[in-house]
């Protein structure tokens, strides 16, 4: 039997009460670290929420809707294509897209990147461009003041006797032009299918057969909530035959509404000038009753007489 001094029993009691000491301290200060790290994360979890919820208080938000997948022109979307996203109120666009369903089954008007944020205007409808619609040019429309593109107006026409009718009603003017010293005709432009192209066809005619008839645009000024307009003008039959027959005879009613249209804008200058006390801008202005007559042998005695009739 082996006694061990008592130095030697004191001695392993000291190290193994310093060994408990520093596994005890270590385990103690592993869980205090572990808690202040949990706390720390809670504090500036808070502060991050207290952030967000200021910045959303000074700069609201609006949901919209963005794409999953880059589209191509043409391509048609789907509700999968879709999905919810924020953004500030201060760079919403006008127009939006908020309500998916809305453009579930429309075409994708150009290519638009994953992550963008739709609008109706990179969007339409299949029936928004049948394939017999064409962007028309016309001269012979009086276009107001104020009238300005992407507006929306009836075009009418008023008859010397003072019958008016709705030849167009809310096309939306996709661009004009107005009459200046320089330029000689108002130009304003519509999308416009074969039904109406030929329905302005007959209105023109009838205004260049009926002297002092006039073709003029009037604007909508509520277009987004106001109806659209009844159409009234009962187009010429006879007159929508002989332009079949012969397109050139709205070249013609075209011509001389310009003329027209040209000595009116003309006359109008020189008195403006006139009662200003300063000399004419435009000597020798046509006058409407020396037009030279448009619509000759092609349009005979029967169709101008029915027209008369009618009015």
């Amino acid at each position: 039997m082996i006694i061990r001094p008592q130095r030697y029993r004191t001695l392993i009691g000291f190290l193994l009460g310093v060994i408990i000491s520093v596994i005890a301290s270590g385990t103690a200060f592993f869980f205090y670290q572990r808690n202040i790290n949990e706390i720390n994360k809670k504090k500036i979890q808070e502060i991050k929420e207290i952030a967000v919820e200021e910045y959303l208080q000074n700069h609201p938000v609006k949901l919209i809707y963005i794409l999953t997948s880059d589209k191509k022109a043409g391509e048609v979307l789907t509700d999968q294509d879709l999905m919810p996203a924020e953004i500030s109120e201060d760079i919403f666009p006008a127009d939006a897209i908020i309500e998916p369903s809305s453009v579930t089954g429309k075409i994708v008007r150009c290519d638009i990147s994953k992550n963008t944020a739709l609008t109706s205007s990179m969007l339409y409808d299949e029936k928004d461009y049948p394939d017999d619609m064409r962007l028309v040019e016309y001269t012979s429309i009086n276009i107001p003041q104020k009238l300005e593109p992407m507006e929306y107006v009836d075009v009418r026409i008023m008859f010397p006797n003072g019958l008016d009718y709705i030849v167009l009603s809310k096309k939306q003017v996709k661009d004009l032009q107005r009459q200046t010293a320089d330029n000689p005709r108002n130009i304003i432009w519509f999308h416009s299918n074969e039904e109406e192209i030929l329905r302005m066809a007959s209105a023109i005619v009838d205004a260049s057969l009926v002297e002092g008839t006039t073709l003029y645009a009037v604007p909508y000024v509520a277009p987004e909530i106001q109806s659209e307009a009844v159409r009234t003008y009962p187009s010429n039959p006879e007159v929508l035959s002989l332009i079949l027959q012969n397109p050139n005879i709205v070249e013609k009613a075209v011509t001389e509404l310009e003329i027209r249209n040209r000595a009116m804008f003309e006359k109008q200058i020189n008195e403006d000038y006139q009662s200003a006390g300063r000399n004419k801008v435009f000597s020798g202005t046509a006058d409407s009753a020396a037009l030279t007559p448009v619509v000759d042998e092609e349009i005979d005695a029967e169709v101008s007489t029915r027209l008369e009739d009618r009015l």
